[in-house]
């Protein structure tokens, strides 16, 4: 990863006076584990750091485990130094530890990713530092039918936690209208993600590279990608189900590892699919596999608060087979960046693929229309400014 794939502009429209606004200096507290992987969320907390530092500010990332020996090269080549903390259980020392790091780092605003938002450690810093504010983003994607409900003493005494966030960040209309209607969140608002347009990219040499490599590289093959953890709810069976209805020639790339691989594997080999369905594991960049592939598959069975890997297939300019489900539909343009079918629906996912292999002049016209709405409408030159504007406080 070069330094230029990284180059942030800032656009003038929202170019900081400093007479007149002040950018923050916030710790970023995501209960990531970059040891064996550099994703694009952990890219996002690096270009952020670099934003807020030329614009005048810090952001200082602290991870929920310490940072793998690649990684932290890699931040350290770009000035960036992250922390590591585990917060998943109460105890002072790791209290006395964040204090610690709000003083060296005379930090503004604490930004918190993936923890519990009903957290002791917020009740205690807002007692301890008042003048710290407290951010949260919601990641988190919703198992189907499942029902929050609460009393309404329970109710008020959420409320009055929630309090504590200055700001509650939905990374999708899906995300930000299941918190609406708890009646519980205070002052939410969307804030999307990016990607890196210039790492996730077409790249015609590299693309015959990696199918050469994989045995692919037979123009007659027709290569599907999924890349995520394998759990029950990202629905990769209803994938390895669907390639019974597709011709010989279609190839499926599981790149991931999770509790259920072993059942999967296993049905695979009951289907009989041998080498058309390939587990390649877990990858620390998934980018070359990516760039093997003719379309990209996110069959989950649960509501997807984004599914941030099909932002970065979009960029990498495959079309995206995906569930009709959470907050999937908002970042595929149905028939135009891709095709989306009913959650669990094998046939219905076949039925889209078996378009795409038929239709070639479809697949190129989705792929190209995938690559500009990823440009326009997520990479960081797009998505950068309005973080900066969220860390930006009125002097």
């Amino acid at each position: 990863m070069s330094q230029d794939s990284l180059k942030i502009v800032t656009p003038h429209a929202v170019e900081i006076s400093a007479r007149q606004k002040r950018t923050q200096r916030v710790l970023y507290l995501t209960d990531l584990h970059p040891a064996d992987k550099f994703g694009s969320l952990e890219e996002q907390i690096l270009v952020l750091s670099k934003a807020l530092d030329a614009s005048g500010g810090a952001l200082i990332p602290v991870f929920g485990a310490p940072v793998g020996r690649e990684t932290a090269a890699q931040y350290r080549e770009l000035g960036v130094n992250p922390e590591s903390l585990d917060l998943h259980r109460y105890s002072l020392f790791s209290l006395w530890r964040l204090l610690s790091l709000v003083r060296r780092y005379q930090i503004d605003a604490i930004h918190w990713n993936f923890y519990n938002p009903i957290n002791p450690y917020v009740l205690a810093l807002s007692m301890l530092v008042p003048h710290v504010r407290h951010y949260l983003t919601d990641h988190n994607s919703r198992i189907p039918n499942e029902t929050v409900s609460a009393g309404s003493v329970k109710r008020r005494l959420k409320r009055f936690l929630l309090k504590r966030y200055s700001r509650v960040l939905c990374i999708s209309d899906f995300v930000q209208e299941q918190l609406h209607v708890q009646q519980v969140w205070p002052k939410l608002s969307r804030c999307i993600y990016f990607v890196n347009t210039a790492r996730f990219r077409p790249d015609p040499p590299l693309r015959l590279q990696w199918r050469t490599k994989l045995g692919l590289a037979d123009p007659g093959k027709f290569v599907i990608i999924f890349v995520g953890k394998l759990i029950k709810w990202k629905g990769v069976d209803v994938a390895i189900r669907a390639m019974l209805q597709l011709p010989e020639s279609a190839t499926l790339l599981v790149v991931g590892d999770g509790p259920v691989e072993p059942e999967l594997r296993e049905l695979a080999t009951s289907l009989k699919l041998g080498d058309r369905v390939r587990f390649v594991g877990n990858q620390r960049n998934v980018e070359p596999y990516m760039q093997a592939a003719d379309c990209f598959i996110c069959p989950s069975l649960w509501g997807e608060a984004v599914g941030l890997v099909n932002i970065e297939a979009l960029a990498s300019g495959l079309p995206v087979v995906a569930s009709r489900v959470g907050g999937i539909p908002e970042f595929i343009d149905d028939k135009v960046t891709g095709l989306l079918f009913n959650a669990g629906d094998d046939a219905g996912l076949a039925d889209r693929l078996n378009f795409l292999i038929e239709n070639p002049r479809i697949l190129k016209y989705m792929s190209n229309k995938a690559r500009t709405f990823a440009v326009e409408k997520y990479s960081i030159q797009k998505r950068v400014p309005d973080y900066l504007e969220l860390y930006t406080s009125k002097v």
